[in-house]
């Protein structure tokens, strides 16, 4: 089943539309996160955010006139449009481990910020319930923060249960706005 998630709210978006278990959903949604800016990149239009979820490095589209005012130590909001593939799973501590694991690799001292865009930021969500009849799933972030998803298709429901993982990939980010945060 397809949703956004954070890692696992990497914003506020409500929406999902599923598969099956074992199955990859590629889906493009468009997100939002405050945090502080970490690392700027003009001349690539990169730009990294540490937020209470963690740290997401963008490219700064065209439309992002002020990308020139953007600074290290900035607290901003960014919306973003994102690739995502999740995948529907069952299963324990070995698959949050081997996430974490790949975690660590795509951060650090020596990466760039073009390699740490270029490599998906991983994790994994909890289903904490199922509502067939209003089409609605309850997914549980690495943060212990809840969220609720509408899904499209009855269907996509069908083999979903609690204590299921969806494993999030976040494959690219493409800030789209840049605001001072409130």
């Amino acid at each position: 089943m397809a949703c956004t998630v954070s890692p696992a709210q990497a914003a506020g978006a409500r929406w999902a539309s599923g598969f099956g278990l074992g199955g990859d959903r590629n889906v493009a949604m468009r997100l939002s996160a405050t945090g502080t800016v970490l690392a700027v990149d003009s001349a690539a239009r990169l730009m990294t955010l540490k937020s209470s979820r963690g740290d997401i490095t963008f490219r700064l589209d065209p439309k992002v006139a002020n990308a020139g005012d953007i600074h290290v130590g900035d607290r901003v909001k960014v919306d973003y449009v994102a690739a995502l593939v999740l995948t529907l799973r069952r299963g324990g501590d070995e698959q949050r481990d081997e996430v974490e694991r790949n975690a660590a690799q795509r951060s650090g001292p020596d990466v760039s910020l073009a390699a740490a865009y270029s490599r998906p930021i991983t994790f994994l969500t909890e289903v904490v319930s199922v509502d067939t009849d209003n089409l609605m799933v309850r997914l549980k972030g690495p943060a212990g923060e809840i969220g609720e998803y509408v899904v499209h298709d009855r269907t996509d429901l069908v083999n979903v249960r609690p204590g299921d993982q969806v494993m999030v990939a976040l494959n690219q980010a493409v800030a789209v706005g840049v605001t001072p945060a409130k």
